[in-house]
């Protein structure tokens, strides 16, 4: 019988492919987070799972990724945005029956999503009904879906059809049909809808309210006008406001996180419905990538988070979790040394009065045993005059076996390195809040400004700086075990700081290696800004970093493939390869054969 825990890696390994198929799309990649299903650049993110969930909402898990999938195989960004109007509310219903469209064209062609999705429908209804607040785009939503598909939702969806109603009167079957008739071309489809926007009324320009709705946020949070007709930032934090109230078991798939993480995470997550669209602001211009406030930002040393007491405790805990992984990596690592030590170039003072025994010289004592014996010794050079950087992504996408065996392997390869004369640092990067922090606070304060740039505190973290010999941080790595550090990742900006301490350093050859788990991810900055800013400002940093050449960058990607951002680029499928691959990158960059 299996354990749950091999339960729930085959559900995941089953829910991949099954996913992946179902996009029909190769670059594809499906990543399991402690946040909300959302689609980001070509990675599917999926809340990850617990035994619990999978045996009471296993449908429901499955329609999550099922609708996911199917915009990547119906769905053209490119396409859409040209139906985008300066209208919040037109957009908000562009985006609501444009996904009941790719939902159903999926329902049409399997079975087994129609009856997934149909399920999520009806539970998400029913959750729904105590809310008396109905938007429109929910409405059209729901109602769009039932009307493709012929089918009923039930009366939960009742309140829908009379919102649907009042607002296109009660032919609006007429206008389903005539959707319909152009659910396999969607830019047809965007036409019709667009056009039905306009004759109905429900086109309206709300650039004349976007100021004063700001200011009356925070004095009016819950008044209808606000849910309708808020900027995109208050949907954003009115959203994360209200979804704690509605918070429900439906989709409960956060598993156990300590007492003070689980305050911090409670305040901005939420079980609420997914959105596949982005809200876009038409007016939106963007500007090259900036950082709202630097003030809350910190460089810091890993001992400054955590008493040494903690350390210890944390260290061995890290440990003691990869005892069964310990041996093999160290065997690897003492292979690498050998080599390393191997090619360095050996020069030797003779005719010393100890050391090693020259034997070329025995022939002198055989010809005449007065003869002294001769002994020679080895001048230690220093290795190629190198420095290894290594920075491991510190988000809490990394939580668990991931993190750890990057803890361990980047200690014993630190060790290794050392011993064969090469210095090596370990830094790590994240955020020190969930969504936002004090630069999110301090923008809100400043009335919401709009392009605000990046909006988290930045946390970067020395482990080991290439100067502290191994023995003085092996205790810093434990505090990556510590709840509550792993957050949120930028990594653009943390790659510009690693690159930056390794351009000071005096070292002729110079070398980055980063440890990733995929696409940079921060909800408070995404949810003001496109859905590519932090992807873009990654790419823009890869390209500075290689184009110059002055640092040899590589990236291991753990479970994502990286290489569409870096051109030197590994990826791993089993986190416990990660040492050895680690190796072979340094054994192929320093030529051993």
């Amino acid at each position: 019988m299996l354990k749950n825990e091999d339960i729930l890696e085959e559900f995941k390994k089953s829910l991949t492919a099954t996913t992946k198929s179902i996009s029909k799309n190769n670059l594809v990649e499906i990543n399991f987070t402690k946040e909300n299903s959302s689609i980001d650049g070509n990675y599917i993110n999926l809340t990850e799972p617990n035994i619990e969930n999978i045996k009471k909402n296993l449908t429901y898990i499955r329609a999550e990724a099922d609708t996911l999938a199917l915009e990547f195989r119906f769905h053209s960004k490119e396409i859409h945005k040209n139906f985008i109007q300066d209208s919040e509310n037109a957009n908000e219903i562009l985006n609501a029956v444009e996904q009941s469209r790719i939902e159903a064209k999926g329902s049409i062609s399997f079975k087994g999503i129609k009856s997934n999705i149909i399920k999520k429908h009806l539970l998400d209804l029913k959750k729904n009904s105590v809310n008396e607040n109905n938007t429109i785009a929910d409405a059209f939503k729901y109602v769009s879906y039932e009307q493709f598909l012929n089918i009923d939702l039930g009366d939960h969806n009742e309140k829908n059809r009379n919102i649907i109603k009042q607002k296109i009167g009660d032919n609006y079957e007429t206008v389903f049909n005539d959707l319909k008739e152009s659910i396999d071309n969607q830019e047809a489809f965007g036409s019709k809808i667009k056009k039905y926007l306009e004759d109905y009324g429900l086109y309206e320009k709300n650039e004349s309210r976007k100021d004063s709705d700001d200011i009356s946020q925070d004095d009016d949070i819950n008044s209808d006008e606000n849910k309708n007709n808020d900027d995109n930032n208050q949907k954003n934090d009115e959203n994360n406001k209200s979804k704690i109230e509605t918070e429900t078991n439906t989709v409960d798939l956060q598993q156990s996180v300590s007492t003070e993480e689980s305050d911090e995470i409670g305040e901005d997550s939420s079980e609420g419905e997914i959105e596949y669209f982005p809200k876009i602001n038409a007016n939106f211009i963007q500007d090259d990538y900036k950082s709202f406030t630097k003030e809350f930002d910190e460089v810091i040393n890993a001992n400054e988070l955590c008493d040494q007491k903690e350390l210890e405790k944390l260290r061995y805990n890290l440990d003691k979790q990869v005892f069964t992984f310990l041996p093999l990596i160290t065997k690897i690592a003492n292979r690498l040394q050998r080599k390393l030590l191997a090619q360095q170039n050996r020069n030797w003072d003779f005719n010393m009065e100890e050391g090693y025994l020259d034997t070329s010289r025995l022939s002198r004592i055989i010809a005449n045993p007065q003869n002294k014996l001769s002994y020679k010794q080895e001048k230690e050079v220093e290795f190629k005059d190198t420095i290894v950087s290594l920075l491991i992504d510190n988000s809490g996408s990394m939580r668990g076996r991931p993190i750890t065996v990057a803890a361990l392997c980047s200690d014993i390869l630190a060790k290794t390195l050392e011993r064969c004369l090469i210095k090596t640092e370990i830094l790590g990067f994240t955020t020190k809040a969930w969504k936002g922090g004090e630069s999110r606070e301090k923008w809100i304060l400043d009335n919401k400004p709009s392009n605000p740039g990046r909006l988290n505190d930045l946390r970067h973290i020395i482990y080991k700086s290439a100067d502290s010999p191994s023995r003085r941080s092996k205790q810093n790595l434990g505090l990556l075990l510590r709840e509550g550090i792993l957050k949120e990742n930028i990594d653009g900006e943390a790659l510009m700081w690693a690159n930056n301490r390794l351009k000071n350093r005096q070292e002729k050859r110079k070398i980055l290696i980063v440890i990733s788990d995929g696409a940079p991810v921060d909800d408070s900055t995404l949810s003001v800004n496109p859905g590519n800013y932090l992807e873009k400002n990654l790419r823009e940093v890869i390209y500075h970093i290689e184009k110059n050449k002055e640092i040899e960058l590589i990236a291991i990607g753990i479970g994502h493939d990286v290489s569409r951002y870096y051109s030197k680029a590994v990826t791993i499928m089993d986190v416990d390869q990660l040492g050895e691959v680690l190796l072979d990158e340094l054994s192929e960059i320093f030529n051993i054969n």
